[in-house]
């Protein structure tokens, strides 16, 4: 057994870390480090009026401006001036944005859902706080001048772990805060005010040194990107670290700082049995969320009776391997300041996965009786507790889970943190422990060095229990690199993770340009190659991975790439790729190609398309995706994605699919209607989501959701179960 590198690994981090606690000073940033951009925020008696009209009000806070691009032409000035003012009193913070625009008529503007990535495809404008002033952590808040609105948590700069096919867990794109916005287009251009309650932000009450922030301006008919303190090219506002200043925020507190969130549910549910009978079940709930600054940086979570029931459907997954599959977290009480819980990558292994509780493996909800939960920072330190409880449901017996995460700033932007997760069921014996020291080290703008140490303890697995990553990275304007050495033992058991695969070690090694040639319609390139090699515990090859991919992004947002594959595997153990067809032992050689197309989103119709053919398992593989929207107006959108799977193999030929549709009507920023429905050819079955979405006052939602299951080929109707939900929940804060 070698474990000589992990126990260098924690050595290290160790060595690093008592130095750093007990005997380094932390030095000031120097007069050179700090940011050349400072804008001054105004505390006012009388609140501006926010809707969409700049009043007098905001001519007392000085203005930033000079915004300087970032795309097409760095560093120059940019083509429209923009204006950002900042006031605030003791309730909210109170944002006023001019963007001037000499051709107004062409502003594009197609996007009022909350929450939609098809916002930076229209002209809009993003803010980013860093309320702490760490230069690593921070919020940010996406507006465009028909009022839609998307949020997000970022933490350590958005420093990606796994690769572009997984969601970065250092981006909490599903966290909702609490905020107001109205737009308003002019003959000028277009403006737009903010209000943010400082409830909905997490800060120092006793803090002298400000906050971070920044500004971008995207003018979409012009493809540029323009910010108020200057960014490279490459970099986006996740770069905190480049932020300028807000100053002038004093006496900010934030009161009692308490908001009890009730909800009341009634439900309808007809299930139809293998004889044709329909029984139909009537029921109602109540429950509670309580959210509670015990101070102004650490909050208090609890939950009583909880309930998803308003959650957006999984989006249905294909499965040709023989590892599980990762699907994201959506559920609300767990989203906020979700990525301090992060330690590792879906790609290989995650030491906490938040879905493991209150879901089953199959996908089925388990009941939560409740729970509490607390996050924040107490000084230099960020500290997480989760203490949860389920009810038994079937063959599933009540369970707690623990959760304990302490992380310590250091070094400017550098952490070092532990973590322990508890599974313990009513079942006498029945637990699950994993414990982990992690790191991560950021030295200068490009360079960083990550990892961890992990075991477990379950009763009925005794040694081979452990986990180690140590990864590099080095990222700049023009160049990505990383770099990383996996090893996981065959006993590693984090029930309270997402474990992708035990008993193997790995190496893997990713590098690529950025360049911008001036080519007509080309905003920049993206080659890269790609290398992995992964063996079992006693070195053995198991599989050898190989890619060159060469992708251009092109300057009206669209997108194509072509790559090359190949992978040598092993297979050890034989696998069901579905239920008629096994794939058995042996070596197999497997080259394949993939072509990637996207066009314009900001189009009122728009598709993407990828293909890959070649070698599979000893036969071969022809899989399409197809996915086509058509933007009808600024309220009406609809998506018809296709996923078509042709396998020819030895063992047996089949084919499967997935068609979805999605519909999405906007009867304003605060109503909407989301529709998706999908059909898995492989279960031979059809799932309709529906869900009505009524936001009657920030932060409080009246959902109506309907769901239903139907089998193609089967029962009478087809149809196994219907749904009826309605929720209503009120927030009040104090």
């Amino acid at each position: 057994m070698r474990t000589g590198w992990r126990v260098t690994l924690l050595a290290g981090l160790l060595l690093f870390s008592s130095h750093t606690l007990w005997g380094g000073q932390e030095q000031p940033p120097t007069a050179e480090d700090r940011p050349q951009n400072v804008l001054r925020a105004v505390r006012v008696d009388t609140p501006p009026r926010i809707d969409g009209t700049l009043e007098k009000t905001w001519e007392v806070a000085p203005p930033a401006t000079h915004f300087v691009q970032k795309q097409p032409e760095e560093g120059e000035a940019a083509t429209e001036d923009t204006e950002v003012r900042v006031l605030y009193d003791d309730r909210n913070l109170y944002v006023g944005v001019l963007c001037r625009d000499s051709e107004p008529e062409k502003i594009i503007a197609t996007e009022k859902r909350r929450d939609s990535s098809d916002i930076y495809q229209n002209d809009h404008f993003q803010m980013m706080l860093d309320t702490f002033h760490d230069r690593r952590n921070g919020y940010i808040f996406v507006t465009n001048p028909l009022e839609a609105k998307l949020d997000l948590q970022v933490r350590k700069e958005g420093k990606a772990e796994g690769g572009g096919h997984i969601a970065n867990p250092n981006l909490n794109l599903a966290w909702d805060g609490v905020w107001k916005v109205r737009s308003r287009v002019h003959e000028g251009g277009w403006t737009a005010e903010i209000e943010i309650p400082l409830v909905t932000l997490r800060f120092h009450e006793r803090s002298s040194d400000g906050w971070g922030v920044n500004f971008l301006r995207n003018i979409r008919r012009k493809n540029e990107e323009s910010t108020w303190a200057p960014l490279p090219r490459n970099l986006n506002m996740y770069k905190i670290s480049l932020a300028g200043d807000l100053e002038g925020l004093e006496g900010l507190k934030k009161g009692l700082n308490l908001q009890v969130k009730p909800y009341m549910l009634g439900h309808r549910v007809s299930e139809r049995d293998e004889w044709g009978a329909s029984p139909t079940e009537n029921a109602g709930a109540v429950g509670v969320d309580l959210k509670y600054g015990l101070t102004s940086d650490l909050t208090l979570d609890v939950t009583v009776n909880t309930d998803f029931s308003q959650v957006e459907a999984d989006d249905e997954q294909i499965n040709l391997t023989r590892f599980s599959l990762f699907f994201p977290e959506k559920r609300e009480f767990f989203l906020e300041s979700a990525g301090l819980f992060n330690v590792g990558s879906p790609d290989d292994a995650m030491i906490f996965f938040s879905r493991r509780i209150g879901i089953s493996e199959e996908g089925e909800e388990i009941p939560l009786l409740g729970g509490a939960r607390v996050v924040g920072k107490a000084g230099r330190y960020n500290v997480g507790f989760i203490n949860l409880q389920t009810q038994a449901s079937g063959d599933t017996p009540t369970n707690n889970f623990t959760v304990v995460r302490v992380s310590r700033d250091i070094l400017g932007k550098s952490a070092i943190g532990f973590m322990a997760t508890n599974r313990q069921s009513d079942l006498t014996g029945d637990h699950n422990r994993a414990f982990c020291l992690d790191g991560d080290f950021i030295f200068g703008e490009s360079l960083s060095v990550s990892g961890y140490y992990a075991a477990t303890s379950s009763p009925d697995l005794q040694g081979e229990n452990r986990a180690a990553k140590l990864r590099l990275q080095w990222r700049s304007d023009r160049l990505d690199f990383y770099g990383y050495l996996f090893d996981i033992q065959e006993n590693f058991d984090a029930q309270m993770g997402f474990v992708k695969r035990t008993g193997i070690r790995r190496a893997q090694t990713h590098i690529g340009f950025t360049p911008e040639p001036d080519i007509p319609g080309v905003r920049r390139l993206n080659p890269h190659i790609f290398y992995a090699y992964t063996t079992d515990q006693n070195n053995n090859r198991l599989l050898e991975e190989r890619h060159v991919d060469f992708a251009v992004d092109l300057i009206d947002g669209g997108f194509l790439g072509l790559q090359w594959n190949e992978d040598l595997e092993f297979v050890d153990v034989p696998f069901e790729i579905r239920d008629d067809v096994t794939i058995p032992v042996g070596d197999y050689v497997s080259p394949w190609w993939m072509a990637n197309f996207r066009s314009n989103r900001s189009r009122r119709l728009y598709t993407s398309l990828s293909y890959r053919w070649g070698a599979f398992y000893g036969g071969r593989s022809r899989i399409t995706r197809i996915r086509a929207g058509l933007r009808a107006s600024s309220s009406f959108t609809s998506e018809i994605g296709f996923t078509h799977n042709d396998i020819d193999l030895h063992q047996g030929d089949f084919t499967n699919h997935i068609l979805s549709t999605r519909l999405s009507y906007s009867f304003s920023t605060r109503l909407a209607l989301m529709g998706l429905i999908q059909w898995n050819s492989d279960v031979d079955r059809v799932d309709v989501n529906m869900r009505l979405n009524f936001i009657h006052r920030p932060g409080s939602d009246l959902f109506i959701v309907y769901n239903e299951r139907r089998e193609v080929e089967g029962l009478e109707t087809g149809i196994l179960d219907q749904t009826l939900a309605v929720k209503f929940t009120y927030l009040f804060g104090f």
